[in-house]
């Protein structure tokens, strides 16, 4: 009786399925090593498609968050760099008001005396039109009243959005704009009558600056929640495309130990099933 023996000589399965587990143990260990070398878990779009949108999306808000942060603490120095010339201004009216107050008193000063505090009280005022007229921030006038340089209220933007905006107010701040104009009609100290005339004009202008100050301060508290706000959106977005962009170190060097294992394993593979091929080519005769 004669037995037929079948051994695929021309094909060695064994062998191809071994080599084609080597090739995707290969890819594994690329893509594994690309991702602990760059610390990105999508180092392409083919590993998580809808991932990577939200992610491109999320980096797109990261980053207009962070200028609007910027944005917020230039509002904020803005702000305070007009308050503290107001500061100043204030501390000008209420000397000012002082030497009003003193050269209303008829009883006991002479005309001399009055020149001499009238001197004082219009080289403050000069110097009220100065800093109102000088005071600028990146250029900008800030308190001027001056019409081509006026501030006035404009806008602040202060989110990742086009609708996220708000306004900054900033009026004049000059003697003239007080109502305080350096030697003009009933605005000197010359008599008792104008300097009464005074007292009331610079308690009205201390009012004014007084009202701005606590708008400024008003604006700068707001500046700061948005701040906060901005800050508190940025860390959860961070932390958000963090967990879905970075990579996961503990599990991809878990990956990568698993490919590096595998391959090992498809290669003693490959090499028992051609040594099997060796085996049938001995039992052949050749």
């Amino acid at each position: 009786m004669q037995m037929a023996l079948g051994i695929g000589g021309t094909s060695n399965s064994t062998s191809l399925f071994a080599q084609n587990a080597l090739r995707i143990n290969n890819l594994l260990f690329q893509r594994t090593s690309a991702q602990l070398s760059s610390g990105m878990r999508m180092i392409s779009g083919a590993i998580d498609p809808s991932g990577l949108a939200i992610s491109m999306q999320m980096r797109s808000q990261i980053g207009g968050t962070d200028q609007a942060i910027y944005n917020t603490q230039d509002n904020i120095n803005l702000v305070r760099t007009a308050d503290a010339q107001l500061d100043t201004q204030g501390d000008i009216l209420n000397r000012m008001r002082d030497l009003a107050v003193r050269a209303g008193n008829d009883a006991t000063l002479t005309d001399s005396d009055r020149a001499r505090l009238d001197a004082e009280y219009q080289s403050l005022a000069t110097e009220l039109n100065r800093q109102g007229r000088s005071n600028t921030y990146n250029t900008k006038q800030l308190t001027t009243d001056v019409p081509a340089d006026l501030y006035g209220a404009q806008s602040a933007q202060v989110g990742a959005n086009s609708g996220d905006s708000m306004g900054v107010t900033i009026n004049p701040s000059t003697a003239d704009s007080l109502g305080i104009t350096a030697g003009g009609s009933g605005q000197n100290l010359l008599t008792g009558a104008s300097a009464r005339d005074a007292i009331d004009r610079i308690d009205t202008a201390i009012d004014q600056v007084s009202a701005q100050r606590a708008s400024l301060g008003a604006q700068e508290n707001r500046f700061n929640y948005v701040a906060n706000d901005l800050n508190v959106q940025r860390i959860n977005m961070t932390d958000a495309n963090s967990r879905l962009a970075d990579t996961n170190f503990a599990e991809t060097i878990s990956e990568q130990t698993r490919a590096i294992l595998l391959s090992k394993v498809s290669i003693a593979a490959m090499s028992q099933s051609n040594a099997q091929g060796f085996g049938v080519l001995s039992l052949l005769g050749k």
